[in-house]
Parts: structure tokens; C-alpha cells; sequence
């Protein structure tokens, strides 16, 4: 989900942001997105993205070699989340095929993206 600086420095800010201290802001900022918003949507609402000049959200997103399965997926975790004020942990990870895997509790959304690269 990264574009201008490394994975680990987005998936940090993600991290920091959902944690269980911050989930409420969190949640306040996703909830004036409206009820279609994704997981892009709310992570670039809040400020977590760092494009370079000229990129916007809608360019990045339809150049996103992710599959639309899995990106659907990543929305319906972190709309979980925020709808529901439920910490999420996120990490990328680097594998042989793309895939997703989210694990839930009533404490916390975990969410594993693999990505080729």
C-alpha cells in the first residue's frame, strides 16, 4: 500500500494509528468518509500516504497490482475496525503469490497482506 517511502514506515504509521490508545480518533476521522470508503480511502484520510507529486489516491489505486478479492478483504477489516473501535494490526509481507489472511477477535482485527514482489 506504500508508494514514496518504505513499506515498514507505512505499515508503522497504520499500526500506530489503529492501536487500541488511537482507534477512537481513528474511527471519528473513517466515520466522515461515509460507508463506501476503503481501506485506501482511510488510510490516506489520515495522512498516513505520502505520494509523490503529481499521484493521486484514484491513480495509485487502479495501479495497484493487488487482486480486486484482496482488496476487498483489506476494506471489509479495516471498516470492521473503525466501524466497531477495534484495534488492527497490519503487516505486508513479501511471498510467492498475493494473498490476504485477517484474523479476528472481539480486542483485534490482524491482517497479513502478501505481496509479490
Amino acid at each position: 500500500m506504500g508508494v514514496g517511502f518504505e513499506r515498514h514506515q507505512l505499515v508503522s504509521r497504520i499500526n500506530d494509528a489503529f492501536q487500541a490508545s488511537n482507534i477512537a480518533a481513528t474511527s471519528a476521522t473513517a466515520a466522515r468518509l461515509g460507508r463506501d470508503a476503503d481501506a485506501f480511502d482511510i488510510v490516506h484520510a489520515l495522512g498516513l500516504f505520502e505520494f509523490p507529486p503529481g499521484l493521486e489516491l484514484a491513480t495509485y489505486r487502479s495501479r495497484l497490482p493487488i487482486p480486486d478479492l484482496n482488496k476487498a478483504i483489506l476494506a471489509l477489516a479495516f471498516r470492521h475496525s473503525v466501524d466497531n473501535k477495534v484495534p488492527l494490526s497490519f503487516a505486508i509481507a513479501s511471498g510467492h503469490a498475493e494473498a490476504i489472511r485477517v484474523t479476528t477477535s472481539e480486542k483485534l482485527v490482524s491482517v497479513v497482506l502478501t505481496r509479490v514482489d
